[in-house]
This record gives structure tokens, sequence and C-alpha cells, in this order.
């Protein structure tokens, strides 16, 4: 059993699950509306699974899709239609020499797997750097003030779901350190199937719109909009569970 941070990114077997456990496609709309009909030359940093990167190919973009897990771009190379996109393990600095993009996407929370100061200001400023004059950054975190944290705990966060490979797995988190602006927390997993469990543990940065703020604006972006969710509202501090930022170079 995988007990290192963040093992649900390196094990196959979770990776599977990936797609099942975060069904919805509010964000990748949201995203996709935002780049737009005209073909673009987009990042997709963080891609994990894949599924926003072939979104974007098959509307016509042409798309490098970027993800540190190689067991992750390993699942996304072997999906329908994923010779439309080319698959890199690595980060934002693996794509210099590709650069400049029209569109760096980042979705799925996968900012907030920048756990340091140095990590977000190096991947800001290397994605501003690898943007054309005009280009824009799109990412979103979860909001600290709406602490989501509070529900990660067993009672509040239990599901069930079916997997054809797997059968049925069920499913919770438990949030185990808070430390401002890091959450460390598990999630459980109980394959019916064959009886067995894993656990995943986890990090997360959260941070405050007005810090992300000053962070963008240092790593060299002149515009930001921000949004508080994926129907394109105005972000409230108060109410928003969304920090969505759509960062124009």
């Amino acid at each position: 059993m995988p007990d290192g941070e963040n093992a649900l990114y390196a094990d196959s077997r979770l990776v599977d699950l990936y797609d099942l456990l975060n069904q919805g496609d509010w964000d990748y709309a949201f995203y996709s509306e935002q780049i737009g009909k005209q073909r673009r030359n987009v990042l997709d940093l963080g891609c994990g699974t894949g599924t926003f990167a072939l979104r974007l190919a098959a509307a016509g973009h042409d798309v490098i899709a970027v993800d540190p897990s190689a067991t992750m771009i390993s699942y996304a190379r072997h999906r329908p239609g994923s010779g439309a996109v080319e698959w890199m393990v690595g980060e934002a600095a693996s794509v210099q020499d590709r650069a400049p993009f029209d569109v760096v996407t980042m979705t799925g929370h996968a900012f907030q797997c920048l756990l340091t100061d140095e990590e977000v200001h190096a991947t800001l400023r290397t994605v501003r750097e690898i943007l054309k004059a005009g280009g824009t950054f799109m990412f979103e975190t979860r909001n600290p003030v709406a602490r989501p944290w509070t529900t990660w705990t067993p009672a509040l966060s239990a599901r069930s779901i079916q997997s054809d490979k797997y059968g049925p797995v069920d499913v919770f988190h438990d949030c185990i350190a808070v430390a401002e602006p890091l959450v460390e927390f598990e999630t459980h997993y109980v394959f019916g199937r064959d009886n067995t469990q894993q656990i995943s543990k986890s990090r997360l940065r959260f941070t405050s719109r007005d810090e992300l703020a000053s962070r963008i604006k240092l790593a060299g972006f002149r515009e930001i909009e921000w949004f508080g969710n994926w129907s394109g509202g105005p972000f409230q501090e108060a109410s928003s569970a969304e920090i969505i930022a759509i960062c124009h170079a």
C-alpha cells in the first residue's frame, strides 16, 4: 500500500479511478469558452488523465499536455484520440523550447499542488515567459475563506462508485493536519471486489485572492480577471468556493 505524499498520482489503480471520482465538466466548459473557437497553441499544464487536453484537441486546437506523473501521462496516452495531443512528463520548464503559447491552462486545482513560495513563483514566472504577448494563463484554486477541508471527514465525504475494472469502491477523505496555508489529508479506498484497502496522502496549498494577485503581478502579468464559480459569476471573498484567475500577459 503506497503511503507517500500524493501517492494517488503514481499508483495505477488510483489513476484508473480518477475520472470516475472527478466527473462533471463545468470547469472545462468554462475554460473552453474563454479560449474560444479560433485555433490556439495551448499548453495544458498538470494535465492529469488528459480529459481537457483531448477536449481541446477535438475542438481543433494544437495541444501539448504535461504532467509530472508518468503514470498519469501513460494513462492519457492510451485514451481514444490521444494521438492528437503531444504528451510529456514534466512541468512548465520542460516545454520552454516549444514556446510561445497562446494559452496555458492548469485545471483540476493542480495549482494547489505547488506547496512552497518558490514553486509558486517559479511556475508563474515560467508560464509568463512561455506565453505570447497578449496570451492567457487560466487556473483555479479553492478559496481558503470557505474552509473546504472542514468537510473532508469520513462522515461527510463518504461515497461509493462503480468501476468496470474494480467493481464497487468506497471512498472517503480524512483531514489530518491544518497548518495554513497547507492542509494535509488522506483519501481512503475500499475495493469491494477483492476486499482490499488503499490510502493516498496529499497536501494542498490554499492561497487568498489578494496573495495570488500579488504573486501573479510580480511574475509579470499585466491584468487579471477574477471569477468565483463556473457560471462566470464574480468572485466574492466571503462566499465563493473557487478563485478562478484569467491572467493576461
